[in-house]
């Protein structure tokens, strides 16, 4: 399957499960809602990676390779840089809306993966409505933002961030 397509239908299984109950939602459908959001967001990236891989038949077994900390520590890194860059460049330029829209989709990762293991692992209390709906709708407009910038240079560094451990 294409690892595109299956990011994409994640993400419209993400928007399903959190509109599913429109009256008192279930917390099984908010959890997983928030869940299937991140999840969303990790293979879009990850599928984005490895189309840069010019063997096509090698692609599948690079995925596999990617790790869930690793990527969050790397949008960490990319977070922080990009607020230094951002510091520096002149808000309407066209570099800035670059470095701003890739910032969106690296928090995003962030709290999407913090969020997600708090859905997943943590049922010490209720999640709530509004904050299953933030986390789908913050990863909607990741995509949005990644579908604008994914051929820029600094977006490719940044996948290249998502595999590569720094050193």
């Amino acid at each position: 399957m294409n690892g595109l397509v299956f990011a994409n239908e994640l993400l419209e299984q993400a928007l399903h499960l959190v509109r599913r109950e429109r009256r008192h939602p279930k917390q099984a459908s908010l959890r997983r809602a928030v869940s299937t959001a991140y999840y969303a967001l990790f293979h879009l990236l990850i599928s984005e990676s490895i189309l840069n891989w010019k063997h096509t038949t090698h692609r599948p077994a690079i995925a596999r390779h990617f790790q869930h900390a690793l990527m969050m520590r790397a949008s960490e890194a990319t977070k922080k840089r990009l607020n230094a860059d951002m510091a520096r460049l002149k808000p309407a330029s066209n570099e800035y809306n670059i470095a701003e829209r890739l910032y969106e989709v690296a928090e995003t990762f962030v709290r999407l993966y913090q969020d997600r293991l708090t859905a997943d692992y943590d049922l010490s209390g209720s999640y709530e409505e509004t904050k299953a709906l933030t986390d789908v709708y913050r990863a909607v407009d990741a995509f949005k933002s990644w579908k604008i910038i994914r051929n820029e240079q600094n977006a490719q560094d940044y996948l290249l961030s998502l595999l590569i451990k720094d050193r």
